[in-house]
């Protein structure tokens, strides 16, 4: 077994793992976590992956859970765990908070795709998708990114989570993005 796959390492993903399902299926919050518009607030939580890539983990286990609770059924509990998954793997590999918090935003295009084929709206796909891509970035980008700004500056927290800080671009540099 991997040094890294220890007691700690699991309490810490079944911890996110149920936050991110109390997040989604306590009321009143579940009202808002399903649907073409969704406003899921547990998806803050995968910015976790960005400072620190274990937590993919424990993102995913709780989404797929969380969805388990999905009107939706089994095609959600495939593709919305899917789509969680993509999205916390290319956020442990980004480099700027910014840009990692638009990436739930682009993986859960599939979550559009399999809303507007289940027939949850007569919208059209891109309607469908475009309603969660902008969920995502009011949760993950608007209202994500400033909480976990705060949190970083409490060390004992950033310690016990183990995130990475360090090399991480907690701002963006609208200049160098235009050359």
């Amino acid at each position: 077994m991997s040094k890294k796959f220890n007691s700690k390492f699991i309490v810490r993903q079944g911890v996110i793992a149920a936050l991110y399902v109390l997040m989604t299926v306590v009321p009143p919050l579940s009202n808002l976590s399903y649907g073409p518009i969704q406003l899921r607030l547990s998806e803050a939580l995968t910015l976790l992956a960005f400072f620190n890539g274990e937590y993919i983990w424990g993102l995913t286990i709780g989404c797929l859970f969380a969805n388990i609770f999905s009107p939706f059924g089994v095609l959600d509990i495939v593709v919305g765990t899917f789509a969680s998954f993509l999205a916390a793997y290319f956020m442990s590999k980004c480099k700027n908070i910014w840009l990692s918090s638009i990436i739930p935003a682009i993986a859960n295009i599939l979550v559009g795709i399999q809303l507007y084929f289940i027939g949850v709206s007569k919208a059209g796909v891109l309607i469908v998708t475009g309603q969660i891509m902008v969920s995502e970035i009011i949760v993950v980008s608007l209202i994500g990114v400033p909480i976990f700004k705060m949190l970083i500056k409490n060390k004992v927290l950033v310690d016990y989570l183990k995130l990475n800080i360090k090399n991480k671009n907690l701002t963006i540099n609208f200049k160098k993005m235009g050359k």
